[in-house]
């Protein structure tokens, strides 16, 4: 059995959560120079696979060992490291990591959802407009609240990060209603409802199109301050607009 064991949407689940950095040692496992951004951390299970691998158990369910609670995103080092010298990385250590992990990365975006500035949504906010759009989205649609859209789109997965992004709405607000564009808002919400729409359509689940586009929304940057603003970014145009379907 190979990759194709792991579902994208636990994959999508794993690498957000880990920030897109190794569990071990915080090596950023994007590669940026490529276009789209490039995955290069590996998924490493912590119960093992298969008879023969590190720490396999064979009373361990096959949709467990192969869930995101029994994964570790880590980059091809460290994985090799945890499966050669598996005296030294047992299943109670890696778990214990991969949550202290996990920890301090929700840690990082919560700080940096309340500090980031103008400059950094500048940055976004420019990215997200250069993008070709030819969506218009009706402004008559009447909007549900946002606990209802989050269970109606599945994203129970994704509440804290959705909590965390929605509170920074009153910096989002202040720099759409300071941009000199007074049309901006309406540009920028038709880009992320059309990249919804993209996304949708490639038979997605709405998890994985929230993680997709979190990075869509970051233009793909690896620092927290990024990755808060584009978080935010999403989660205004979440709750005030029909990005998501109702």
């Amino acid at each position: 059995m190979g990759k194709a064991t792991i579902s994208s949407k636990d994959e999508r689940l794993l690498h957000t959560k880990s920030g897109n950095r190794c569990a071990l040692c915080k090596t950023v496992l994007v590669d940026t120079s490529k276009s789209p951004a490039a995955c290069i951390g590996e998924n490493a299970h912590i119960y093992g696979e298969k008879a023969g691998s590190a720490r396999y158990d064979s009373t361990k369910e096959e949709s467990f060992v192969n869930s995101e609670a029994n994964l570790i995103f880590v980059c091809c080092n460290c994985h090799k490291k945890i499966d050669t010298e598996v005296n030294d990385f047992p299943v109670e250590y890696l778990f214990k990591t991969k949550s202290e992990h996990e920890k301090w990365v929700s840690n990082q975006l919560e700080e940096k959802s309340v500090s980031y500035s103008f400059a950094e949504l500048e940055v976004l906010a420019n990215f997200l407009v250069s993008v070709p759009s030819s969506l218009q989205v009706s402004s008559n649609l009447s909007l549900i609240k946002i606990g209802d859209k989050i269970n109606k789109n599945s994203l129970q997965e994704y509440q804290n990060y959705i909590t965390m992004g929605l509170s920074s709405n009153l910096t989002i607000e202040e720099y759409l209603n300071k941009h000199p564009d007074p049309s901006f808002a309406i540009k920028l919400t038709n880009i992320m409802a059309q990249k919804y729409r993209e996304l949708k359509a490639l038979g997605l689940e709405s998890c994985e199109i929230f993680a997709e586009l979190w990075k869509f929304a970051s233009g793909q940057h690896a620092e927290f301050s990024y990755q808060a603003a584009g978080l935010g970014i999403l989660t205004y145009f979440f709750e005030k607009c029909e990005v998501f379907e109702k």
